[in-house]
């Protein structure tokens, strides 16, 4: 009786050692934090960084300008990622009083003490009362400043260097007040280069359950043509034609 067993095109049958070392390969990656944070803050820095450049092309055409802003906390203890949302719900109302919108992206860090590093774009006319931000952050200091180095500040807030030190489940970071175009834009920023190749222009994606990513305009789902093996990453079809024994 025949039996097909399809092969890798150009490698030899899967050997007992080869699948061992596979095996141990994919329990040190699996289990090393170093892969999964670098991917992590390479994902995050590639995102923010799209989020203040989207950030910008809006400000230019609405007239805002940039401030860097760093609400540091007197003890880290008291800590909760509700603080930070608290903060922008009450800048946002009264800039919208004003007849503007409040774009803004904020990291969190840890260097001592928690401190949330913010970039703001704001009315040209409008200036931070600090005792104003005193009582909006009454958990620690404020420091605020005018931004005329976007880019540098931008990097500065991309270091993502203290992921480990920063509580469980906290979020690396956050932004608000894209327009459709540039929430579209920054969700595309961090996708693998496979999917944009394929994905449509203006179309975003979310992952499915059980891998795989689906278009929310059209539903379609996207899988990866890529697949795990013992001698690494492989297209899938990359395979020559069965062989018979």
């Amino acid at each position: 009786m025949l039996s097909v067993t399809p092969v890798v095109a150009g490698r030899p049958s899967i050997t007992a050692a080869a699948f061992a070392k596979f095996a141990e390969l994919v329990r040190k990656t699996g289990t090393s934090p170093s892969p999964s944070g670098r991917k992590r803050k390479n994902a995050a820095r590639k995102r923010l960084n799209r989020i203040i450049n989207e950030q910008r092309r809006y400000a230019k055409s609405a007239g805002l300008r940039a401030v860097a802003l760093t609400l540091t906390y007197r003890n880290s203890d008291k800590y909760s990622k509700k603080h930070i949302s608290s903060f922008v719900d009450r800048l946002r109302p009264v800039l919208k009083r004003l007849g503007y919108t409040l774009p803004y992206a904020w990291v969190l860090e840890c260097a001592g003490q928690l401190h949330y590093h913010l970039m703001l774009w704001l009315p040209r006319t409008f200036i931070l009362d600090p005792a104003k931000l005193s009582r909006w952050w009454p958990w620690g200091g404020t420091w605020v400043e005018g931004c005329r180095a976007v880019k540098a500040w931008g990097r500065y807030m991309a270091k993502f260097d203290s992921v480990t030190k920063l509580p469980e489940r906290a979020r690396l970071f956050g932004y608000g007040g894209l327009d459709d175009a540039g929430n579209t834009a920054v969700s595309r920023a961090a996708l693998p280069c496979w999917l944009l190749a394929v994905l449509p222009l203006g179309h975003r994606v979310r992952r499915c359950l059980g891998g795989g990513w689906v278009d929310v305009l059209t539903g379609e789902i996207y899988l990866s043509p890529y697949i795990w093996t013992p001698w690494g990453c492989r297209h899938a079809t990359l395979s020559s034609p069965p062989t018979y024994h």
